[in-house]
């Protein structure tokens, strides 16, 4: 964990190690619980490399986020899903996080739902955010908007 946060000027020591994290995280998801904090405060930081985003999402999409940063990554994912220059992982990831959320805030639903929507009419919206987007609409609009 010490080369994932690691600030350096060489991104493949942290990207690497992101990856290794990510197959951690498969084999044992309590092995993050001790970092949570942490990652989520990494993934507030707009200066964060996509590869690192990407594999903190991946791993927030599985996690109970801790109510005190729920509103910071609700607002962080949601500029995620919008930004069509984002990577196509970042963005279906972030439909999941916000999903999940929206979960424990039902009142997110009807606004959640209508950006999903929106993405989904983006020209060019890529296959991967449209299956991601079309089944968390499925969820959204099957236990009533």
């Amino acid at each position: 964990m010490d080369c994932f946060f690691a600030e350096t000027d060489n991104y493949k020591v942290p990207q690497r190690a992101a990856h290794t994290v990510s197959l951690m995280f498969d084999r044992n998801q309590q092995i993050v619980l001790p970092y949570m904090n942490r990652l989520i405060i990494s993934v507030l930081n707009p200066e964060l490399t996509s590869s690192l985003k990407r594999n903190i999402l991946r791993i927030l999409q599985s996690m109970e986020i801790p109510e005190n940063f729920l509103g910071e990554i609700y607002e962080a994912c949601y500029g995620f899903l919008i930004n069509p220059k984002e990577e196509i992982a970042i963005r279906a990831f972030a439909i999941t996080v916000l999903y999940n959320i929206s979960e424990k805030y039902p009142e997110l639903k009807p606004e959640l739902a209508a950006t999903i929507e929106s993405v989904l009419s983006e020209p060019g919206c890529s296959p991967g955010v449209q299956s991601r987007a079309k089944k968390a609409l499925k969820n959204l609009y099957s236990n009533s908007l």
